[in-house]
């Protein structure tokens, strides 16, 4: 009788380790997946600068994706002008034609606000700007005028992980 008692608290200590191998290896299963979702929904933002001429019309456009696999969540937006800070009142395209003196044929600005978002995907026109007397080195001035002026965004993902994007870092 004693043997088969001892055959018992035999079997229950193996079970014990089998039981508490399965546990961690389920633990390690469910870090590693953690780590994959976080993976899974980082945004990465870039950014394009397009500039052509039609017709007599320079086309001056900056863009700014998500080229990530999550959204991307805005935390802030700041334009600089040289370094300093641009007030969200101000028309960034209107300044740059300004500094060339031509003439407008139309221009917009879309600044992003806290807590708006961009979609995987998601393409925005930033700043973009059409103007008359089309000619080459116009188009260089605009270029050379827009190029005074970055962008700083900090964003966040779905798991409020933070990330800056920055043209001045280029």
């Amino acid at each position: 009788m004693f043997e088969n008692a001892v055959k018992v608290i035999n079997f229950v200590n193996w079970s014990l380790v089998v039981a508490m191998i399965a546990v961690g290896i389920s633990s390690w299963q469910m870090w590693v997946q953690r780590k994959h979702n976080r993976v899974s929904v980082t945004p990465h933002l870039s950014e394009h600068t397009r500039t052509s001429v039609n017709n007599g019309v320079i086309s001056l456009q900056f863009n700014i994706a998500n080229n990530g696999i999550g959204p991307a969540f805005i935390n802030s937006f700041t334009v600089l002008h040289n370094g300093k800070k641009v007030d969200k009142d101000t028309d960034v395209p209107q300044l740059v034609a300004g500094r060339a003196k031509v003439n407008i044929l139309h221009s917009s600005t879309h600044w992003l606000a806290k807590g708006a978002s961009l979609a995987v995907n998601e393409r925005l026109t930033l700043f973009s700007l059409d103007v008359g007397q089309g000619r080459e080195y116009l188009k260089q001035e605009l270029e050379t005028a827009f190029n005074e002026y970055d962008l700083v965004m900090e964003y966040s993902n779905a798991y409020k992980e933070h990330f800056v994007f920055d043209t001045r870092e280029d």
